[in-house]
């Protein structure tokens, strides 16, 4: 039940009777339990190789930007139901951290301590409480059902309510955050701080929740109220990601983390960085999360001041003839641009590429196979990602390019260039000590980096990946997780400006994050409405990408139908229906956008109504 478990550091009795509050250390204690319920949101159990809970970053395999290596728990599935673990894990894990909230917001203002700390942490535990009900909207309350609301602490025998409508959950998100933002002992920002919550945190969390109740003019004046609390723009969005810049002018709010093998590190090395990655202590990346090829098509093609839609056939003349022969033949072709060279300066590079080269394209037609350059595939492969938003290689290991990991003693780092077929082997820059190598060939030709398996081509993620020895562990590593970026600020205030019609002002804020990494900002997509709701939609996708942000936009905007469910399967990187082993994608109507109340918490709660166009 969502109520069982409110502080893991004391019982719910004491919780009520107020017991918990009356030391400056318990209360101290109780608040940092609050912030604790923050972490670890997902339930992988279906997504990667492990049944844990995981950081925000899991979300990114329901959007459209990620993907998972499994079968998802049937989540994107004809077979998917209200009894699904993965629905009543959330729901759990929302409530948890209303309820924890509940108990501080209770207990504080009796508690013997300084009159000005108890008003500070009061109003940080009404944002964290706004956050988790942000969270619990989106997901069960979309379209108007809404969702349980308790503001107080509550025995789990009372945990009886039905739901409030969702304008009613809004309007107490909205409340939470003007309470906080009115109250004077609490920062206006966190920069470099502990990460807790700040006045800035609580206008751009109000202001999301203005922009999604459609009060465009007041998120406008909460998203400018952000800057004004001193956050802004990091200069290096390549470095932004590193450790040393983590706690930086653009995080608002973020989940911190420290290196320590004891569960207070971030597992995000470990479940997707590449196999050829990892740490001091232990190297093999499972890339169980990945990017989609979707994601990778949306990043431009820039040539200094031009900027223009990516498009395969700009690069190879023959892709649109091969997607024509796959739709006739239902099939997968286009592959054949993927692979690897067999020669080097007309040599045969080696015996086993040869090999393992010739048995892919024997599985294709004799006129595709002819599509393929023995020398030169995969620098024509490469051009197509070579003059690109920059933002493209800083996110994303493509195909061909090359990634700082380590050897299998982890006591040095070197470069693995990432290719396909991998032959079986994972070289590190030795290629002397490969038998029959060709003398000719350059130093680190050798260097094959891959997935998590042979057999797979993906995307593979680089944003917040340690690099060579960067991190002492691959389970528990220090780089923290941004939950609120300015970035995220700015192109949310570009969407509430174009729900006003102000058109240009949209695209002054694209125009700060795009700048950044200096590509311009194409006055043709600012000409309409639709055309600059539909360009700062991607914009967030290739801003924000594995952040755990795009899938919650597209629950938002309710576009998962056009953008998820459009492929049938999680996909190599050359994209097409071709099945990689992990889940399908079956779109089962629009009641996806509100996720159902869980099986047994109706069982338990006859208050609850069950979640239209779901079968209990």
């Amino acid at each position: 039940m969502a109520c069982t478990e409110i502080l893991n550091t004391a019982p719910t009795n004491q919780l009520s009777s107020g017991t918990m509050w009356t030391t400056e250390e318990s209360v101290d204690q109780g608040v940092i339990g609050v912030y604790y319920s923050l972490r670890n949101p997902f339930s992988s159990d279906g997504f990667i190789g492990a049944s844990t809970m995981i950081g925000y970053y899991g979300y990114e395999a329901l959007g459209m930007t990620g993907q998972g290596e499994y079968g998802m728990q049937n989540l994107c599935t004809k077979s998917v139901n209200p009894s699904n673990s993965f629905f009543l894990k959330t729901w759990q894990w929302c409530y948890d951290g209303v309820h924890r909230a509940n108990a501080a917001i209770a207990g504080i203002p009796s508690a013997p301590i300084d009159e000005k700390k108890k008003a500070r942490l009061t109003a940080e535990c009404k944002v964290l409480r706004a956050f988790f009900y942000d969270r619990l909207n989106i997901l069960f309350g979309n379209g108007g059902l809404g969702v349980p609301l308790y503001t107080e602490p509550v025995d789990p025998a009372d945990c009886n309510k039905g739901q409030s409508s969702e304008a009613e959950v809004w309007a107490q998100v909205i409340k939470d955050l003007t309470d906080a933002i009115d109250e004077p002992n609490l920062p206006d920002n966190q920069i470099g701080g502990e990460g807790r919550v700040s006045k800035g945190a609580a206008y751009a969390l109000r202001g999301k929740a203005y922009l999604i109740t459609k009060d465009y003019d007041k998120a406008v004046a909460d998203f400018d109220k952000v800057g004004q609390c001193g956050y802004k723009l990091f200069g290096d969005y390549k470095q932004l990601f590193k450790e040393a810049n983590e706690r930086c002018e653009e995080m608002v709010f973020s989940l911190q983390y420290i290196e320590d093998p004891t569960d207070y590190g971030n597992k995000y090395q470990k479940y997707c960085a590449a196999w050829n990655q990892g740490a001091v202590d232990g190297s093999g990346c499972w890339t169980d999360l990945q990017i989609t090829p979707a994601l990778v098509n949306l990043y431009e093609t820039v040539d200094g001041s031009t900027v223009k839609k990516f498009a395969w056939e700009d690069y190879i003349p023959e892709y649109a003839q091969v997607l024509a022969r796959e739709q006739a033949d239902g099939k997968v072709y286009r592959k054949v641009f993927f692979f690897r060279d067999k020669l080097l300066n007309g040599k045969e590079i080696h015996s086993t590429v040869t090999t393992a080269v010739d048995a892919e394209l024997k599985k294709l037609p004799a006129n595709i196979q002819a599509l393929y350059l023995p020398e030169g595939n995969e620098a024509r492969l490469k051009a197509a990602y070579a003059k690109r938003d920059p933002r493209l290689a800083y996110n994303v290991v493509t195909p061909y390019a090359n990634f700082l990991g380590v050897n299998n003693t982890r006591t040095e780092a070197g470069y693995y260039t990432y290719r396909f077929p991998t032959v079986g082997k994972n070289y590190y820059n030795q290629p002397a000590a490969e038998p029959n190598a060709n003398p000719n060939l350059p130093a680190n030709y050798y260097a094959t980096g891959m997935c998590n398996a042979n057999a797979e081509f993906k995307y593979i993620i680089r944003k917040f990946v340690g690099e060579g020895l960067e991190y002492q562990h691959r389970t528990d590593n220090p780089i923290d997780e941004p939950l609120i970026r300015y970035a995220d600020v700015l192109l949310m205030w570009a969407e509430a400006l174009i729900e006003k019609n102000d058109l240009s002002g949209a695209k002054a804020k694209v125009k700060e994050v795009r700048d950044r990494v200096g590509i311009p900002t194409p006055d043709v997509s600012f000409t309409d409405q639709t055309s600059a709701r539909n360009y700062v939609r991607d914009e967030r996708r290739r801003e924000l990408v594995s952040e755990g942000v795009n899938f919650f936009d597209e629950m938002r905007w309710r576009t998962l139908k056009e953008t998820k469910f459009s492929e049938k399967v999680a996909q190599h990187a050359w994209g097409g229906n071709e099945s990689t082993g992990g889940t399908t994608y079956d779109w089962i109507g629009d009641q996806w956008y509100t996720w159902p109340v869980p099986k047994s918490e109706i069982e338990l709660n006859k208050n609850l109504t069950p979640t239209p166009g779901w079968e209990y």
